[in-house]
């Protein structure tokens, strides 16, 4: 399984999002150097991980997108979406896969990662990372990070403010797979629709594009692990090289 991080909260308790936001800023447990200079890697919800082999970073720091917990006991489990954040804290659903996912929500015992957001309501079970709007790279958790609009990039900033210098993308698509009519390696998210997906990741590709010759000015590596991406501004390679190129 994944580093673990110890933390004190118990996945178990769930409060009602009528309640006050009851969680804790990140830097309670990490700091803007806990990772310095480190080797990481981030799971995203790209379609050419259907087949991937999850045991190859199991011993690895591994930040996972939203879903990632299903498959994954990564280090950190990272999303911004409150309304993703209420599926899965939803104790009461009667639909079948809801109920699951709530479940495999509480048995997930990695640090749980939020996004900050006004009238946000989070349970004393995950912790927050403050959202600036300024387009730009943070460094420092005391001011927090540039969200912007998925995601994908929310957990590429949140690596690289923990000082992740050596960070491999996985399932960073960022298009759908049009001969099998997926959008994702797992089963996606109820009421999305496959035939508007692709506009979505086009949008979500412009903060990378954006930001990508600041992070290389700022001396980090940051390798897709997808070679057939539709997210071209970061070199690409495979896992294997990844792995024999840049140490953890």
């Amino acid at each position: 399984m994944g580093i673990v991080i110890k933390h004190n909260i118990s996945p178990k308790v769930v409060i009602s999002r009528k309640a006050n936001c009851l969680a804790k800023p990140i830097k309670d447990i990490l700091s803007s150097t806990s990772w310095k200079d480190r080797r990481c890697f981030i799971i995203a919800g790209g379609p050419s991980l259907i087949d991937f082999d999850f045991s190859t970073i199991k011993d690895e720091l591994v930040i996972g997108v939203n879903k990632s917990f299903i498959k994954f006991p990564a280090t950190i489990n990272y999303g911004m979406d409150m309304g993703f954040y209420d599926k899965i804290t939803n104790s009461n659903s009667t639909d079948v896969r809801l109920v699951q996912l709530h479940q495999q929500w509480l048995a997930y015992r990695g640090v749980k990662v939020f996004l900050m957001r006004p009238n946000f309501k989070l349970d004393p079970s995950v912790y927050v990372v403050n959202n600036i709007k300024e387009k730009t790279l943070s460094f420092d958790f005391d001011k927090g990070i540039y969200g912007a609009n998925n995601s994908g990039w929310g957990a590429l900033a949140l690596a690289i403010v923990l000082g992740a210098t050596k960070i491999g993308l996985l399932g960073y698509d960022m298009k759908v797979d049009n001969v099998a009519k997926r959008t994702h390696w797992h089963k996606g998210y109820i009421n999305q629709r496959f035939d508007s997906m692709q506009s979505k990741l086009d949008k979500f590709k412009k903060p990378f594009e954006e930001l990508a010759p600041v992070i290389v000015d700022a001396g980090i590596k940051v390798v897709n692990l997808n070679k057939n991406s539709g997210l071209d501004c970061f070199p690409k390679d495979s896992l294997k090289n990844f792995l024999q190129n840049y140490s953890k």
